[in-house]
C-alpha cells in the first residue's frame, strides 16, 4: 500500500507539473513564467560546465573528466565518457541519473525532458533505456536493432536505424511515437515536448506530433539543413551556411536567434531557451533566462558540444591539442596536397613546441588557419574549414598566442 500511495502521488506530482507547463506556454506571451554538422573529425574527450538550474543538473561530479558527449534533461543530465561508460547527476527520483549496473560500450546518450529518463545507444546497435517508464518511455521496442542515433523527448523515445528509417516508442498521445508513413532517408532525429523532427539526406525536416504552436511544420522553403533540435514547444534547425532557423512557441523569444547570428556549428533547443556553439568555440543563448540558463560563463571558449535541459545549460570543453589536430586532419578525405601541405605546418608547429618555441608554433597555427580560410568552399568544405580553424585557435589561445 505504500509503494502504491508513493507511485499515485508521484503520478499526481507529474500531471500537475505537465499542467503547470502548459499554462506557462499559454499564458507567457503576457506573462513571465543540446547535433553538430556532418564533419569526419577525431572524437577529443574533457570536462563539463554547467550553468543555470535549481536541481543541482548544472553540477557535474567533481573529477568528472575524459567526457566526449553530454546530455541535459529536464532535471538531470548525463556525460558519456571515452571508455563508453555513462555518468549521470541531479534529479534522480526515478532512477534517470543512476545508469543500469555494467553498462558499458555506450556511443550516444539521451536524458528525456521532464519525465525522467534516459536513454544509451550501444556499439552493437541497441538501446538501454532507465528511469521513468510510466508510458513505455524507457523500454525500447523489441528486437530494435542496427541503431545509429537516438533521442529523448518528453515522454518517448526515437531511433534512427542505419537504413535512414525512424523507430518511435513511449507516449504517443500526440502521435509523437509515429513517424509518418514511408519517411526514409532520415540522417537525423531529435525529440521535443510532444512533438518530433527528423533531417532529410536531401536536407529537408519533416516534423510529426503535437502542432499547436506549428512546432513541427518547418518554415516554407526551409532547406540545406544540417541539424535539428527540438525543444518543449520549439524548433531549431542549424543551416549549412552556419545560420538558425527557429519556429514554433516564442512566447520566450527562444525561437528567434539573435540578428547577425552565423558561423554556428551546433544547436540545441530547451524549455524555453535555445542554444548555439559557434565555430570559434564560443556559446550563444536566447530566450527564457529565468533560472540563469543563458547565463553563459565569463570567459568560455574551447566548446566542442552543448545541450539545453529545461532549466539548466550544459558545456562539454575540448582538452584538444595539436596531436589530435593532426589526427583529425589525417582523418579527413581531402586532397592529398592540401592534406600534406597542412599537416606539414603541424608538424612543424609541433616541433617548435618541442625546442621551447612557442612564438614559432604560434606563427605555424596561424599559417595553418590562413590556408584553411583560403581553403574554405575549395579543397575543404565550410564545415571542414570551419571546424579546422576553431580547434587551431583553440590551440592558440592555450599556447597564449597573441
Amino acid at each position: 500500500m505504500k509503494y502504491a500511495n508513493k507511485s499515485q502521488n508521484r503520478h499526481d506530482r507529474r500531471i500537475s507539473i505537465r499542467a503547470l507547463l502548459l499554462i506557462l506556454a499559454l499564458v507567457t506571451s503576457i506573462a513571465l513564467p543540446t547535433l553538430r554538422p556532418p564533419v569526419t573529425h577525431a572524437q577529443a574527450s574533457g570536462t563539463v560546465v554547467g550553468w543555470g538550474d535549481f536541481s543541482g543538473a548544472a553540477t557535474p561530479p567533481a573529477g568528472l573528466s575524459d567526457v566526449v558527449a553530454i546530455s541535459a534533461g529536464g532535471f538531470h543530465s548525463l556525460a558519456l565518457k571515452s571508455d563508453g561508460t555513462v555518468v549521470g547527476w541531479g534529479d534522480n527520483s526515478s532512477g534517470q541519473a543512476t545508469p543500469p549496473a555494467g553498462l558499458i560500450n555506450v556511443t550516444a546518450i539521451a536524458a528525456g525532458g521532464f519525465s525522467s529518463f534516459s536513454l544509451a545507444l550501444k556499439s552493437d546497435g541497441t538501446v538501454v533505456g532507465w528511469g521513468d517508464n510510466s508510458s513505455g518511455q524507457a523500454t525500447p521496442p523489441a528486437g530494435l536493432s542496427s541503431v545509429v542515433a537516438i533521442s529523448a523527448g518528453f515522454d518517448h523515445g526515437l531511433a534512427l536505424k542505419s537504413d535512414g528509417t525512424v523507430v518511435g516508442w513511449g507516449d504517443n498521445s500526440n502521435g509523437q511515437a509515429t513517424p509518418p508513413a514511408g519517411l526514409s532517408g532520415v540522417v537525423a532525429i531529435s525529440a521535443g515536448g510532444g512533438f518530433s523532427l527528423a533531417l532529410k539526406s536531401d536536407g529537408t525536416v519533416v516534423g510529426w506530433g503535437n502542432d499547436f504552436f506549428d512546432q513541427t511544420t518547418p518554415p516554407a522553403g526551409l532547406s540545406g539543413v544540417v541539424a535539428i533540435s527540438a525543444g518543449l514547444n520549439h524548433s531549431l534547425a542549424l543551416k549549412s551556411d552556419g545560420t538558425v532557423v527557429g519556429w514554433g512557441f516564442n512566447g520566450l523569444g527562444q525561437a528567434t536567434p539573435p540578428a547577425g547570428l552565423s558561423g554556428v556549428m551546433a544547436i540545441s533547443a530547451g524549455g524555453g531557451h535555445s542554444l548555439a556553439l559557434k565555430s570559434d568555440g564560443t556559446v550563444v543563448g536566447w530566450g527564457d533566462n529565468f533560472f540563469g540558463q543563458l547565463n553563459i560563463p565569463s570567459g568560455l571558449s574551447g566548446v566542442v558540444a552543448i545541450s539545453a535541459g529545461f532549466f539548466h545549460s550544459l558545456a562539454l570543453v575540448s582538452a584538444f591539442d595539436l596531436d589530435d589536430l593532426i589526427a583529425l586532419v589525417n582523418g579527413l578525405n581531402i586532397h592529398q596536397g592540401i592534406q600534406s601541405s597542412l599537416l606539414a605546418k603541424l608538424n612543424a608547429a609541433t616541433a617548435a613546441l618541442g625546442a621551447g618555441n612557442t612564438a614559432t608554433a604560434c606563427t605555424k597555427l596561424q599559417d595553418f588557419i590562413n590556408e584553411c580560410n583560403a581553403q574554405s568552399g575549395k579543397k575543404l568544405s565550410v564545415e571542414q574549414a570551419n571546424e579546422l580553424i576553431a580547434r587551431a585557435n583553440e590551440i592558440r589561445a592555450s599556447l597564449g598566442c597573441p
